[in-house]
C-alpha cells in the first residue's frame, strides 16, 4: 500500500506533467497561428481557438501574447541549439565547431517553414536572455580567439555579427528562391567577418555535416512528423 507521502508525490508529478503538456499545447498552437496570421495580427482569442481551451486556461499560463511569444522563442530556439551543440561540441577545432554549428543550425531551421518564418518575423526578439545561444556561442568564439583562428576584437562583436547575418539568412531563404548552398555562402561571410582566412573558410565549408539528433520530446521532433 502506498504511503501518504507517495500518494502526494504521485499527484504532484502527474499535476506537473499535465501543466507542462498544456503549456506546450498553447505554445505549439501559437506557432501555428503565428505562421498563419503573422505575429502582429495574432490575438489571444486566436491561440485559444487553435488550442481548443478556455480563456481561463490560457491565463493560467500566460498573461499576454508577448509572454507567449517569449516562451515560443525560448522553446524553439533552445530545441535547435541543444541538438546542434550535441552534434559539434566534441570538435577540437573551434573554427570547425563554429562553422559546422552555424551551417547545421541554418539547415535545420530551414527544414521547417513555420519555424524559419517565425524566427525571421520575430527577429532579435526571438533571442531572449535565456536563449542557449548566449551559453554556447561565447564559449566557442572565445576558444577561436584564444586559438588565433578568429581575429575579432571582442566576443560581443562576434555574437552581433553572427546574430545579424544568421537572421538575415533565415529571412532571405524563407522569402525568396536561394541556392541550396546559401547557408554555406552566408556562414562563409560570417567567418570572413570574424577574421578567418579565405583558404581556411573554404576548407571548413567543405567538411561534411554531422547528423542532427532531435530529442523525442522536443517541438522540432513533433513538427518533423508533419513534414
Amino acid at each position: 500500500m502506498k504511503s501518504q507521502k507517495q500518494k502526494v508525490d504521485h499527484r504532484t508529478r502527474v499535476g506537473n506533467e499535465r501543466r507542462l503538456k498544456m503549456r506546450m499545447r498553447l505554445v505549439e498552437s501559437a506557432l501555428e497561428v503565428f505562421d498563419e496570421k503573422g505575429i502582429e495580427a495574432t490575438v489571444i482569442d486566436d491561440v485559444i481557438s487553435a488550442a481548443g481551451v478556455a480563456r481561463g486556461t490560457f491565463y493560467n499560463y500566460f498573461q499576454t501574447i508577448d509572454e507567449l511569444l517569449a516562451a515560443l522563442s525560448m522553446e524553439l530556439g533552445n530545441d535547435v541549439m541543444r541538438s546542434v551543440e550535441r552534434a559539434v561540441e566534441d570538435y577540437p577545432d573551434p573554427a570547425l565547431r563554429l562553422a559546422s554549428g552555424l551551417r547545421l543550425y541554418l539547415h535545420t531551421v530551414l527544414l521547417y517553414p513555420s519555424v524559419s518564418g517565425f524566427f525571421w518575423r520575430a527577429g532579435l526578439n526571438a533571442v531572449g536572455p535565456s536563449h542557449l545561444a548566449f551559453e554556447y556561442l561565447p564559449r566557442h568564439v572565445q576558444d577561436g580567439i584564444d586559438a588565433g583562428a578568429l581575429k575579432v576584437g571582442a566576443v560581443a562583436t562576434a555574437i552581433d555579427i553572427i546574430a545579424g547575418i544568421t537572421l538575415t539568412t533565415i529571412r532571405a531563404a524563407s522569402t525568396r528562391e536561394v541556392a541550396p548552398d546559401y547557408p554555406e555562402q552566408m556562414v562563409g561571410h560570417i567567418l570572413l567577418a570574424l577574421g578567418v582566412t579565405r583558404a581556411t573558410v573554404a576548407r571548413l565549408l567543405a567538411r561534411d555535416l554531422p547528423q542532427i539528433e532531435l530529442s523525442p520530446d522536443s517541438m522540432l521532433a513533433r513538427l518533423a512528423h508533419d513534414l
